[in-house]
């Protein structure tokens, strides 16, 4: 107890001393409170004093606020007047732009026309002169000739005298030579002169027949009395000095011919090279493109499908090129002669022959030196790709590249994860997420973009020395839609005679050539091109610390000058595909892109797609020169609308709220940071972002302050139907009230890199909460941080659809720069399109596009420049659509057109084309978009489609004009138990909606057809095995069109370009049509053509067509088929006479063997 006592009377005290220390404490804060008390008592006084002061002086106030309140009306007004006055000046900039053009356009038809007016004047001189001389000419010769009859008679005479003289035989027999001698040279010469008196009759016009036809009878009744006399008359003595038929050859000499076209030669069958004996329409394609191209046209080449196009394009265009080539080296040895002086025996105007000479010694001269710059850069090149050197070094530098490799993969794998030396000089390669430090991210008034991208163009900073001048050799370029269809074109390249001597180099993007792996890990070609820029201007950097990167000299490893020249040496020196170069360029370490730009200035034909060279910009950074070159564009059935396609742009909700959030972001983070000039374009941008999405939604239902998911999901329209709305593209940026200008602002952002910085930023400073902090990331090493990422990917499920990865992939990387080049159209100027805005249900769902209208503005500087271009495909009709939009819009004259269109090499009875109005049951077919649900309709097709499987052998594909409509089909074919019926005669495939199934599917198809079961495949007109699918043979032995594909005539796309179409007011426009409606009719047609030549691929194939609509049956049908399918059409009235066609077709041709 005693302890329990003591041990409680401690714990008292120890309390009870607590106690006092705290109240000791509450005395001090006690006092401190007092204190504070007294100064505030003191302030108070203060402020009450001054309080009085100002109170007397309240008056001066209220007038001073006045004042204030007036200015910031007058900095209000003045504000709104600098906004109008940008308005007006830029509606007034692009007002001048306008007129200026037009203006150009009136001058250069004035001095065409002038030009004509010369020309034609000093024609009609220089016909007046060389009649003049000829008709004194003519009479000279007829004088000539007389002279020469009267001399022939003197002789006669002469030589009876002599005969009468003399005896001697030795004399006699020189007489009767000379005689012969005499004959002879007179025949011969006279033949001579009636040859050019032909030529002459054949130049002149009709009038002077009549003087024409007297002079060649008077020369014709000398010509017999001199044969008469010489014929009768015994043998004479001539003596060979006493003869002078002088005059009689120079009355021959020195007839004028006309001057016109240069003659084109008939080039040989043999010289173009064929790879086999080629059929008579691949002679004639191949020579009329030979000519086109030598006479500087511009030509229009329709070849159906099957018929050899592409080496017909090939053997014909390089023929020329290289005749081309050795006319400037025979040209050459011509003028290294001297030039041939004649005998003058006037002196009246030895002045004027003596400045003529000059002139053309002057002339000459000129065009030597043009001529062996030309042959001189020919060889070198040609030495260049056949540098046994390179091969050298090419091999050397694999080898050796192949043991570093080895080396520091081992070196790699025996490190530790936290050592991060040991990745220092490649860690760049492994892992490109290391982020940028904040001072890279943040803008600097000395940012410069790095103009690379032209090769040509000098600059500073250049750390792989590629961008020095290099002249461009006479080429071809040939284009083509799809990488695919460049690997077949450079397969037949390969088949010619021409592959020996033949420099090719094929384009593409850095997504297809690029071979460093951490640039293409970025997936969105904008970026690629953005970090690929960026990793050149990297200039070497001292290493201080362990976090601190080593770069090398140019950042990227495989831009280096020496190797990028080697490999361009050796892509030209064998004709090689773009999976070859890369393989080589691997092989080498060293980057395929650069290469292949490169060696465009060398090389003879360039392959490339539409894209790269369509687009202006993009064909200018590649450093392609089209000035005096060929361009041959292939597969260009749809060449005006993919024109358009390219050059619109359509940025939707989502993208413009996340570049919004994006740039805001960046904005606050740094704002205290960036510069007054660089905060003044930050904000201009902002405003023209929310101005942009405002267009899309009313201002009240916008909150001010910015949430991604909120502004998103706005309601904007309660009709959840999609509608849209057109607007003149100035009058939408006013409306829209951006008045800032747009050029500087773009200029800007690719200056500065915005782009690229704003990737960085959102790379290090993510939306997600979760995200990994910044010294976390910095302690890993970039080996775990490659686990980690791959670790991640392969728990996320690939449930995506390919449309759905597209927008996820553009929406959480790229929205900025597709902001960026939504802003680059609407730079276009005004005629050139239209702004529409389609709206739906929700913020995020609606969208603003810029819709191109005018081809020619995106195609005039490719026909000016280029010595002729040549568009070519299997269903080029209606040819005037071509004319119209891109010759004749361009300014190009009519006559300097060329067109052929071949027939097809199939004969006419392997082909079988019918209109199908109705079914077995005779219910009509009308596929219209109200139609395509109707149930009596469906069962129909159902029961054509299953008697198609059981009369077509092997392969049926059947078009459907949208997968909406093949889709519902299909369900309801499923639903009536239709599929159960033609899976018992044939297997059913579909067109799949992902581009990366379609390689399956058809090697699935192919299978079962080649196995004898058989193949039904459904598939889309224009989809994605309409164009560029070959189904030859027993793939496709009927090949069915289900109704008619036209376009939605209710979309303002389609409204307005038919809107634009009817306001040119073209001339080829068929009487009764307007020209915004024959476009809507050949837009469809274009499609249906495109999906028929699926079928017929070489002269023994053979295939029927079935166009299942009533609607074929009209009578205009025929004209709007290819013209080789007009002859095998038939217009059925019932499909009992269908099937009995189609069942004696068949028997027809199981009789005859088929043939290649």
């Amino acid at each position: 107890m005693k302890n329990n006592f003591n041990e409680e009377h401690k714990h008292k005290k120890h309390a009870l001393t607590e106690l006092n220390e705290q109240l000791r404490l509450l005395v001090g804060r006690a006092q401190q409170l007092e204190l504070q008390n007294e100064k505030y008592t003191a302030k108070l006084a203060e402020l009450r004093r001054k309080s009085f002061i100002i109170s007397t002086t309240s008056t001066q106030n209220d007038e001073c606020n006045r004042i204030q309140a007036d200015l910031m009306t007058v900095n209000y007004e003045k504000v709104c007047y600098e906004s109008n006055i940008e308005r007006c000046q830029l509606q007034l900039g692009m007002y001048e732009q306008s007129i200026l053009a037009e203006k150009q356009w009136i001058d250069e038809k004035r001095l065409k026309l002038e030009q004509e007016l010369i020309e034609s004047a000093s024609t009609l001189a220089k016909l007046c002169t060389s009649y003049a001389e000829v008709s004194k000419k003519l009479g000279t010769s007829r004088a000539a000739c007389e002279d020469t009859f009267q001399q022939y008679i003197r002789v006669t005479n002469d030589w009876s005298f002599s005969k009468e003289k003399t005896n001697e035989s030795k004399i006699t027999v020189q007489m009767v030579k000379s005689q012969a001698e005499f004959r002879k040279t007179l025949y011969s010469k006279f033949d001579v002169f009636s040859m050019e008196m032909s030529d002459f009759a054949e130049f002149w016009t009709h009038e002077w027949e009549d003087i024409i036809k007297k002079i060649r009878h008077d020369f014709e009744q000398i010509y017999a009395t001199i044969h008469r006399e010489m014929t009768t008359t015994e043998s004479s003595k001539f003596d060979d000095n006493d003869i002078n038929d002088d005059d009689l050859l120079a009355a021959c000499d020195d007839v004028p011919l006309k001057k016109s076209d240069p003659i084109i030669p008939i080039v040989e069958v043999a010289s173009f090279g064929f790879p086999f004996e080629p059929y008579q329409i691949q002679i004639d394609f191949m020579r009329s493109l030979y000519s086109t191209i030598q006479q500087r046209k511009h030509g229009i080449f329709e070849s159906p499908t099957g018929t050899g196009k592409s080496l017909s394009l090939i053997c014909g265009s390089l023929r020329w090129l290289f005749d081309e080539i050795q006319s400037w080296k025979d040209e050459y040895e011509e003028l290294l002669k001297p030039i041939e002086t004649k005998n003058e025996t006037s002196s009246d105007n030895w002045l004027k022959r003596l400045m003529k000479r000059k002139e053309e010694e002057t002339a000459r001269e000129k065009r030597r030196e043009e001529l062996k710059v030309k042959i001189d850069l020919e060889d070198q090149y040609a030495n260049a790709a056949k540098n046994t050197l390179a091969a050298n070094i090419k091999k050397t530098k694999r080898d050796f590249d192949a043991k570093y490799r080895d080396l520091f993969n081992s070196e790699l794998l025996s490190k530790s994860d936290g050592d991060d030396s040991s990745l220092s000089k490649d860690q760049f390669k492994i892992d490109n997420d290391d982020e940028l430090s904040d001072e890279e991210l943040i803008i600097k008034d000395n940012d410069r973009k790095i103009l690379f991208d032209n090769i040509d163009s000098p600059t500073k900073t250049d750390p792989a020395g590629l961008r020095e001048k290099k002249v461009h050799v006479q080429k071809i370029f040939f284009c083509t839609r799809t990488h695919s269809q460049i690997s077949q074109f450079i397969g037949e390249v390969q088949k010619t005679k021409y592959v020996d001597q033949l420099r090719l180099v094929a384009l593409g993007s850095r997504q297809n050539l690029c071979i460093n792996e951490s640039v293409l890990k970025l997936k969105s070609l904008t970026l690629i091109n953005e970090k690929c820029l960026d990793l050149q201007k990297q200039k070497k950097e001292k290493k201080t610390t362990k976090e601190k990167r080593q770069k090398t000299a140019c950042g990227c490893s495989f831009l280096q000058h020496d190797r990028v020249e080697c490999l361009s040496n050796d892509i030209l020196s064998d004709v090689q595909d773009i999976e070859d170069v890369v393989k080589l360029g691997r092989e080498l370490n060293t980057c395929p892109y650069y290469a292949t730009r490169a060696a465009i200035a060398a090389a003879h034909l360039v392959v490339l797609p539409y894209q790269t060279l369509m687009h202006k910009s993009t064909r200018e950074a590649c450093g392609i020169e089209m000035r005096d070159n060929v361009v041959i564009i292939d597969e260009a059935h749809n060449l005006p609308d993919a024109i358009c396609a390219m050059h619109s742009n359509e940025i939707n909700g989502n993208q413009l709220i996340d570049s919004y959030g994006q740039l805001s972001r960046y904005h606050e983070k740094y704002k205290a940071r960036l510069t007054a000039k660089n905060l003044l374009a930050i904000k201009q941008l902002l405003d023209v972002q929310i101005n942009l999405i405002k267009t899309l939604c009313s201002q009240e239902n916008l909150s001010t302050i910015y949430d991604s998911e909120k502004w998103s999901n706005l309601v904007v329209s309660s009709n959840k139907t999609e509608t849209s709305s057109t607007f003149d593209l100035i009058d939408y940026l006013s409306d829209a009230g951006i008045y800032v200008n747009l050029f500087q602002l773009i200029d800007y952002i690719k200056t500065n890199e915005i782009t690229k910085k704003l990737h960085g930023f959102m790379s290090k400073y993510p939306v997600n909460k979760n995200h990994i902090s910044e010294e976390k990331k910095t302690n890993e090493s970039a080996l775990q941080k490659l686990l980690q990422k791959q670790a991640q990917k392969q728990s996320q499920p690939n449930v995506l659809d390919e449309e759905q990865l597209k927008s996820t992939e553009q929406r959480i990387s790229n929205s900025f720069a597709i902001f960026a080049k939504f802003l680059e159209a609407l730079t276009n100027p005004r005629d050139d399109g239209k702004i529409i805005l389609i709206m739906k249900e929700t913020l995020g769902q609606c969208s603003i596009k810029y819709f191109a209208l005018k081809t020619s503005s995106f195609f005039h500087d490719m026909v000016n420049e280029a010595r002729s271009v040549i568009v070519a495909g299997g269903t080029m009709r209606p040819i005037n659509e071509f004319i119209d939009h891109l010759f004749l819009a361009c300014g190009q004259p009519e006559e300097k057109l060329f067109q052929l269109s071949c027939n097809h090499i199939v004969p006419a009875d392997n082909v079988l084309a019918i209109a199908l109005p109705s079914g077995p049951q005779n219910i009509e077919f009308e596929f219209t978009a109200v139609n395509r649900s109707n149930t009596a309709m469906m069962d129909e097709l159902g029961r054509v489609v299953v008697s198609l499987c059981s009369t077509i052998p092997d392969g049926l594909v059947v078009f459907f004009c949208s997968y909406d409509h093949l889709q519902k089909t299909y369900t309801y074919f499923e639903k009536t138990f239709v599929l159960n019926k033609i899976l018992a005669k044939k297997k059913i495939f579909m067109e799949p909606k992902r581009s990366s199934d379609v390689d399956t599917i058809l090697t699935n198809y192919t299978k079962s057809i080649k196995n004898g079961t058989g193949g039904l495949l459904f598939s889309i007109v224009g989809g994605k095995m309409s164009e560029g699918i070959n189904f030859s043979d027993e793939l496709a032995r009927c090949v069915c069109i289900v109704g008619m594909p036209y376009p939605n005539i209710g979309s303002a796309e389609m409204v307005e370009k038919m809107r634009y179409l009817d306001s040119m007011k073209l001339k080829s426009t068929t009487a009764g049509e307007t020209a915004g409606r024959a476009y809507y009719e050949n837009t469809c047609w274009k499609a249906i053509n495109q999906s028929i030549g699926r079928a017929i691929r070489h002269r023994g194939d053979y295939a029927c067509l079935l166009l299942i609509d009533k609607r074929y049956s009209k009578a205009n049908i025929p004209s709007k088929l290819p013209h080789w399918l007009a002859n095998s059409f038939h217009q059925m009235k019932n499909f009992n006479e269908t099937s009995n066609a189609l069942q004696q077709f068949f028997v027809r041709r199981s009789n005859k063997p088929t043939s290649s």
